[in-house]
């Protein structure tokens, strides 16, 4: 059973929708509406619905190709040092390496060594007046000592010795002559050579040498005497010097 509930709502309604028939039966015949540039733009926006709530997302739909690599980053800047590791166990020792070969004699450097073949020592002497042992007055002899830095390996018998003066070389001796003085004096091996100064007031002639090991002419594995021979006098004052060479 239906009951007529009249309210104001529905009144309201109710003339609404009169009224929206009859004008829009004498707007049709008035106008003939063919575009919505005919309607006014404040009316097309109240006729326009607000957005709807977006649906659902849809399925995810498969990966696209791969694009092209990009170029290069730069550098990075360096990291911290990192904590230093534990110490490694020691290796195992090596084996014993082979003896070498033994060098060559170091001849005369060596404890015994004697001067070698063809090497040259030279050295300097000098000798002066010496009084007679227990004899006061006149001056009676003259002697000089000489020692060789490194000993023969024998001694050098007298026809191996050979005193000089002047610039004349006898064999077995050599050397360069500079303002009448002997220099870089040179002997031949097995060869004693003996300069006497020209500043001297001895002569050649008048000195001799001795083997101090056997007191006989000639020179000994450690030096020589330098002595006058028998046949020179000395005068007090008298004096010699010179250089010697020896040649192993």
């Amino acid at each position: 059973m239906l009951r007529n509930r009249f309210t104001y709502s529905n009144v309201v309604a109710t003339l609404a929708l009169v009224f929206a028939m009859t004008g829009g039966a004498y707007a049709a015949s008035k106008f003939l509406i063919t575009s919505t540039k005919q309607i006014k733009p404040s009316v097309l926006a109240s006729l326009k619905g607000k957005a709807g709530a977006n649906g659902a997302a849809g399925a995810q739909g498969p990966a696209g190709p791969a694009g092209p690599a990009g170029p290069a980053g730069g550098v990075g800047p360096q990291g911290p040092a990192g904590t230093p590791g534990t110490n490694g166990t020691p290796g195992t020792e090596g084996k014993a390496g082979k003896n070498g070969t033994n060098g060559k004699e170091g001849s005369p450097w060596t404890a015994g060594g004697t001067l070698p073949v063809d090497s040259t020592e030279t050295g300097v002497w000098q000798m002066g007046p010496v009084p007679e042992f227990g004899k006061p007055g006149p001056v009676a002899r003259m002697r000089s000592a000489v020692s060789f830095p490194i000993p023969l390996a024998a001694p050098l018998v007298s026809t191996a010795v050979h005193i000089f003066d002047g610039t004349t070389f006898p064999s077995g001796c050599s050397g360069t002559v500079v303002s009448g003085q002997v220099t870089d004096l040179k002997a031949e091996s097995g060869n004693l050579c003996v300069w006497v100064n020209s500043i001297s007031t001895l002569t050649a002639a008048e000195l001799e040498t001795q083997n101090p090991e056997v007191l006989e002419p000639g020179a000994g594995t450690h030096g020589f005497i330098l002595d006058i021979s028998k046949a020179a006098f000395v005068e007090e004052g008298s004096e010699s010097q010179g250089t010697w060479a020896v040649t192993g």
